[in-house]
């Protein structure tokens, strides 16, 4: 490794913080997914982080533990009254997290936004790959729109989720859209996961080392998360290419190269949500990117996509920070960023 952390990260509090963790650790948090290896021994130090940790409730936001049917949830309600709930997803490459990881993310976006936050404790892969968070979120949202013991208000719904969280979150969004999942009135979706791995996109190329998430480390945990999802979903396409369907199988497919080697392989839209071949009729997003980060292109092209469909769209792109930079302890990038997108999720509510 050379320089601890990346020359682009300019914001001073957050290089901060990046040089701390290397100097105590010897590298920058990324580390795991980036070294060769056993993959379960790279999990299980992921999975390890001492970093996680519940807050304790204070004036401002209270939490409230939840379960719905098995699934574990916990609500944070901002004392001073809200309106609408967002169903979360934590981040966590898909492999790893808890309720914890994004336990301070939760009860900022909660109180600086006047909603509650219904965050899911979903399953994780490689043990349960795709599409079992995003099924597991989906009971979530359906939770809330049952009332969720009358601490939910099921017309005011959104959905919202940092990192893989925020894969789920858009790919939920796309299932309530087409009637598949309860109705939302937006989604949130911060520093998200939207496509595939592409080594060709710019910020992929430009963002493979020295970083909270690079390239390669993407690469890892989209292997772990999808697995055989794309055999499946060839199996799904060809079987309803032979009975001449006209419309896309369920949970939408799409014929793709990938990995740079030439070969056609199926990516499920569900996976990779900027690859659903229209997105009319999307709720109302706001959408946040770190611009070094390896998923700040798939952002800011989603963004794009969705404000011509005609949905409205909230972007914005945070420069001199990496992915992560949100779940940082409190810094003023954070508390800014939350603080410009709170209108938007206000206005979804109002």
């Amino acid at each position: 490794m050379t320089d601890a952390v990346h020359p682009a990260i300019t914001d001073p509090a957050v290089r901060a913080h990046l040089a701390r963790l290397a100097a105590q650790v010897g590298t920058i948090p990324s580390g795991a997914t980036d070294a060769e290896g056993d993959d379960s021994a790279r999990v299980a130090e992921l999975r390890a982080n001492p970093s996680w940790v519940r807050l304790p409730d204070d004036e401002i936001v209270e939490s409230i533990d939840m379960d719905a049917d098995g699934l574990a949830l916990r609500l944070y309600r901002p004392r001073a009254g809200h309106r609408g709930t967002l169903v979360f997803a934590h981040g966590g490459g898909w492999v790893a997290g808890t309720l914890d990881n994004n336990d301070a993310l939760c009860r900022a976006l909660a109180a600086v936004t006047g909603t509650q936050v219904l965050s899911a404790d979903y399953r994780l892969a490689p043990e349960h790959p795709f599409p079992a968070g995003l099924d597991d979120l989906d009971r979530a949202l359906r939770f809330a729109a049952s009332g969720a013991d009358g601490l939910v208000d099921p017309a005011l719904l959104g959905v919202a989720g940092h990192s893989a969280g925020g894969n789920l979150a858009a790919a939920l969004a796309l299932r309530s859209r087409e009637g598949r999942a309860p109705g939302i009135r937006c989604q949130v979706l911060l520093c998200p996961v939207l496509d595939a791995p592409d080594p060709d996109r710019p910020s992929y190329r430009a963002h493979t080392e020295n970083l909270p998430l690079t390239a390669k480390g993407m690469q890892w945990y989209w292997r772990l998360y999808v697995q055989d999802a794309g055999d499946s979903a060839a199996r799904s396409l060809d079987a309803a290419l032979a009975d001449g369907a006209a419309s896309p199988v369920p949970g939408g497919a799409t014929a793709t190269t990938r990995g740079g080697c030439g070969t056609a392989a199926i990516v499920p839209v569900e996976a990779a949500p900027l690859r659903a071949p229209d997105l009319a009729g999307s709720a109302p997003a706001v959408i946040v990117a770190a611009a070094v980060d390896p998923l700040s292109d798939e952002a800011e092209e989603y963004a794009d996509r969705l404000a011509a469909s005609g949905a409205p769209v909230e972007f914005v792109r945070r420069e001199g920070v990496p992915h992560l930079f949100l779940v940082f302890p409190s810094t003023p990038a954070r508390d800014e960023v939350l603080t410009q997108i709170a209108p938007a999720v206000r206005r979804a509510f109002a």
